[in-house]
């Protein structure tokens, strides 16, 4: 039986593995000469030159490569080749100025004819701004299945994923570990540690092989320093994200789809509350649901005497209010701020709506509010049998 004779590339893919650098060079020229659009085997073009010590040819190898990525809108390809010219010559950096050119005029382009896939760290930024960010980016390749990095590292660099998808996932209170979503080619992660505290919070996994290029919370933060802007790019980003981990997480939302939690928060309208602010009282009319997005609410009721009775504390990532929606009865305990805080405020209407789209939720915040239900009831008889027993003694 004859077998399928292997194409050029395949015999210097072959080559590489059994280190014949000059036979898999040979072989992979022959086969550019054939496909010349082969932008992935122009690169190992390059790479092999680059292993065989002829700089001059692989830079200007590299150079090809990266301005056919950078004309066909590929900019962060563009930019992970280009670090490898700078990597043989640091000199090289007049690189940068002409990537940003071939991509914005690429950009200007594609606005008139067909759009461009976004990157929503670069797309807003002009040309100054983004040559100030191709100056200070590192270039990561991960394998898959390595993670790149872990909840609770220390880290406040952001990360661009040029190449490949990565799964995002994060445990929940309980220690079980929930997946999020899954990012991939111009989508970026890191947020977090950049505007909270320097820490991961989520665990982020190679799906693929992936580069990804990498910015240092210094040099980040000298860009945003020159150009402003794009702190407000990567804010909105931020927001953005917190508001999808607050579903995901939630015991209320987790179960929907990431399609479904965008449809969800889409819903939601913010609200900001001072400390000691008092949302809404006992027997008021059941006009909205809440959900914390930073802060504390102290949710409590009032014996017959008018003493105070906590039923419970609730911080970040969790709701209430949603036994009177969801009822349509008047509210049965008050909501007090105890710190500054931002909430998520989520009609009626709106609500309904989304019952209605989503019928899986009404088991569920069915479930939550039986739930809170009993553990009223049952706070409730305590504070009677604790009243008994003073009258007793």
């Amino acid at each position: 039986m004859n077998k399928k004779k292997a194409s050029l590339k395949e015999e210097a893919l072959l080559a590489i593995t059994r280190g014949e650098w000059k036979k898999a060079l040979g072989l992979f020229q022959k086969h550019c000469a054939q496909v010349p659009d082969d932008l992935r085997s122009l690169l190992r073009v390059a790479e092999i030159l680059e292993r065989l010590g002829k700089k001059k040819e692989a830079i200007k190898g590299y150079r090809q490569v990266a301005e056919a990525y950078a004309r066909d809108g590929f900019l962060l390809q563009a930019i992970s080749v280009n670090k490898m010219i700078l990597r043989i010559d640091p000199s090289a950096k007049e690189a940068n100025d002409h990537l940003a050119k071939l991509y914005l005029q690429k950009t200007q382009e594609a606005t008139r004819y067909h759009p461009l896939p976004p990157i929503p760290l670069f797309s807003d930024l002009d040309e100054q701004e983004l040559h100030g960010l191709l100056d200070r980016i590192q270039t990561r390749t991960f394998s898959k299945g390595q993670f790149i990095c872990q909840e609770d590292d220390r880290g406040d660099s952001l990360m661009i994923i040029c190449r490949g998808e990565v799964a995002i996932t994060k445990r929940d209170p309980e220690g079980k570990e929930v997946w999020i979503r899954n990012l991939t080619e111009g989508d970026c992660f890191g947020e977090f540690g950049f505007f909270l505290d320097q820490r991961r919070h989520a665990n982020v996994r190679a799906e693929t092989e992936c580069e990804i290029l990498e910015i240092f919370r210094n040099n980040l933060d000298e860009i945003i320093r020159i150009y402003p802007h794009v702190r407000e790019v990567l804010e909105d980003l931020f927001k953005k994200r917190i508001l999808d981990l607050l579903l995901a997480l939630s015991p209320l939302f987790s179960s929907l789809t990431l399609t479904e939690r965008e449809e969800v928060l889409k819903r939601f309208r913010p609200r900001q509350a001072p400390s000691e602010a008092l949302l809404f009282k006992g027997g008021d009319p059941s006009h909205c649901l809440y959900m914390i997005k930073s802060g504390e609410v102290e949710i409590f009721t009032q014996d017959r005497h008018g003493k105070r009775v906590r039923l419970g504390r609730l911080g970040s990532g969790s709701f209430f209010g949603e036994i009177g929606v969801l009822m349509s009865a008047p509210r049965m305990a008050f909501a007090k701020t105890t710190l500054p805080s931002e909430l998520l405020e989520l009609t009626k209407e709106d609500f309904d709506t989304i019952l209605h789209q989503f019928p899986k939720l009404r088991s569920t915040v069915k479930e939550i509010s039986s739930k809170r239900l009993v553990r009223m009831k049952e706070i409730l008889s305590r504070e009677i049998a604790e009243k008994a027993k003073e009258w007793m003694v």
